[in-house]
């Protein structure tokens, strides 16, 4: 898609530097890329912090199977439905 938007110079120079791209136009597509992207990473931080993952292990039990002295199957691991408190 084609865009005309006004840049100042200074602002493309640095994109083009930051983005290692020769073209304008490559180096602003790329930067506005690299923004929608980190945005979204940021997203899914933000959204793991606010609701953690509830496995059906705890720790200890997930750190036994690396010690070798648990005999449960972790192929076998089902996840709780409910949050815990």
């Amino acid at each position: 898609m084609r865009v005309s938007v006004e840049i100042s110079e200074d602002l493309v120079n640095e994109i083009m530097e930051l983005t290692g791209e020769t073209k304008m136009s490559a180096g602003i597509a790329k930067a506005v890329e690299l923004f929608a992207n980190r945005k979204k990473a940021v997203a899914i931080i933000r959204s793991l912090r606010e609701s953690p993952l509830d496995y059906a292990h705890t720790n200890e039990e997930i750190e036994d199977w690396g010690n070798g002295t648990s005999s449960e199957d972790v192929s076998s691991t089902s996840y709780r439905s409910s949050k815990k408190s």
